[in-house]
């Protein structure tokens, strides 16, 4: 199992909270359909005090394919929802996704 190394700011701001009401489960599978993370299948979980991301290779599945773990704590920011998403394209999202996610209309409200 391997954490993906990411800098010092980006994990201050994934554990970024918020007290805004909405179904973040949901968002984080928006997220995901949008940069669709190559070869890589993903598992949403709840997590406990901060957005956490996890993820190694899917050993049998041939070259590059890769699995991940995304927890989600019940007041994680959607910011820090959206950074974890794009540490799992590798580096690659769409340069449009993440805007999208942060300033379109809200489906996700509760």
């Amino acid at each position: 199992m391997a954490k993906i190394e990411i800098g010092a700011d980006v994990e201050r701001e994934l554990a970024e909270e918020d007290d805004e009401t909405f179904d973040r489960m949901a968002f984080a599978a928006a997220a995901l359909e949008l940069v669709r993370p190559p070869r890589t299948r993903v598992a949403l979980c709840a997590g406990a005090s901060r957005v956490r991301v996890e993820s190694g290779r899917m050993w049998g599945r041939g070259e590059g394919a890769r699995w991940a773990m995304l927890s989600i704590p019940a007041r994680a920011s959607r910011r820090a929802i959206a950074l974890a998403v794009a540490e799992l394209s590798r580096g690659a999202p769409l340069p449009w996704a993440l805007d999208v996610l942060l300033a379109g209309r809200d489906p996700y409200r509760e």
